[in-house]
């Protein structure tokens, strides 16, 4: 039994200690519909179509992005856009600086529509500070999906 209690101890201490890293709170976020192909008009009466959960672990990578989508089209490229980033420095294939709207990944959906993405945004890339974010799923220059514009994160403190 002692030992029962010492290994729970040690799990539940790791579960919230990671390399020395200590871990914040995940935060979810489900995708929804637009309406008009623009991230400004979320629809959240529609059914979501998946999630993005961020962490943001405080070590050198500050920030992770992820997600898992459902009802897109088979074998269809998909890009990720990351919007509110007014300070990221880091590497993106495409970026609307001003506006804080960043490409960072893109995936191509499976045989049934399903497609997930994985970003790692170093602490050398984002400056530490609050910022509210939006992830957005764009097949083209339009937008499919979007969180809503309010995901608070604060980073590097």
């Amino acid at each position: 039994m002692k030992k029962v209690a010492i290994a729970l101890a040690l799990c539940m201490g790791l579960s919230t200690l990671v390399g020395g890293v200590a871990l914040a709170a995940a935060q979810r976020a489900p995708l929804y519909p637009v309406g008009g192909g623009t991230s400004d008009d979320v629809t959240t009466e529609e059914p979501s179509q998946g999630r993005v959960v961020i962490n943001n672990p405080k070590g050198d990578v500050t920030l992770i992005i992820q997600g898992n989508v459902t009802g897109l089209t088979a074998g269809q490229s998909y890009d990720v856009w990351v919007r509110d980033l007014t300070r990221y420095t880091g590497p993106s294939t495409k970026s609307n600086s001003a506006l804080g709207y960043y490409l960072l990944d893109t995936f191509t959906a499976n045989r049934q529509g399903k497609g997930h993405f994985h970003l790692n945004i170093l602490a050398a890339d984002l400056p530490a500070g609050s910022y509210t974010l939006q992830v957005a799923i764009n097949p083209d220059a339009t937008t499919l999906l979007a969180t809503e514009f309010n995901i608070a994160v604060s980073v590097g403190s």
